[in-house]
């Protein structure tokens, strides 16, 4: 009797057991990813074009932002938006997105003040999470606008912005993106 009750016992713990490792197996591989601190992500693994590829989809609006990934995703539309208009000249345009954007993304530094190169987001979905990076990088892009607009105050002041939140990105992920606009820091203020 006692052989028995052992006996489904363990066939119950081994049941368990595997019924765990299945689900481990699936589960997202990008979860498990862990790096180095000092590791550095290349652009081809971390770069806005992915970014805006992973944030495409319905539009964010400012009223209907309720999550931080709302914002999230609505700042990165906003930045794409304004890029595009940047290579078309429209200074005004572009400036106006940028700015949104930067406010979109102010919101997420609120609650989730660290980049992460992989952030899972709900369900499993794992995104390229960079809001500082991201700040810096309009910041970068809004300094010759500024300039084009006649505000050389304003862009001197985003320069200096924009070079703050890329330190506070390269706290805690380091990539290759952030050391271009590192470069893009160093040549604007150059020109002042």
């Amino acid at each position: 009797m006692k052989r028995r009750l052992l006996k489904k016992i363990l066939l119950l713990i081994v049941i368990l057991f595997l019924g765990c490792l299945g689900t481990r197996c699936a589960t997202p591989k990008e979860e498990s990813k862990t790096f180095a601190k000092d590791y550095v992500h290349p652009l081809k693994e971390i770069n806005v074009e992915k970014v805006f590829s992973e944030n495409r989809g319905l539009k964010v609006l400012e009223e209907n932002a309720t999550k931080v990934y709302d914002y999230y995703r609505g700042g990165v539309q906003e930045k794409e938006e304004g890029e595009g208009l940047l290579r078309e000249s429209k200074w005004e345009e572009a400036r106006k997105h940028l700015e949104k954007s930067n406010r979109f993304l102010l919101v997420v530094l609120k609650y989730l003040p660290e980049d992460e190169a992989y952030r899972v987001v709900y369900e499993g979905q794992t995104v390229i999470f960079l809001p500082n990076l991201l700040i810096a990088d309009n910041a970068l892009k809004l300094v010759p606008v500024y300039r084009n607009l006649r505000n050389p105050d304003l862009a001197a002041q985003t320069l200096a912005e924009g070079q703050r939140y890329l330190a506070e990105s390269e706290k805690s992920v380091k990539t290759e993106w952030a050391i271009q606009l590192k470069k893009g820091f160093e040549d604007e203020s150059s020109r002042k």
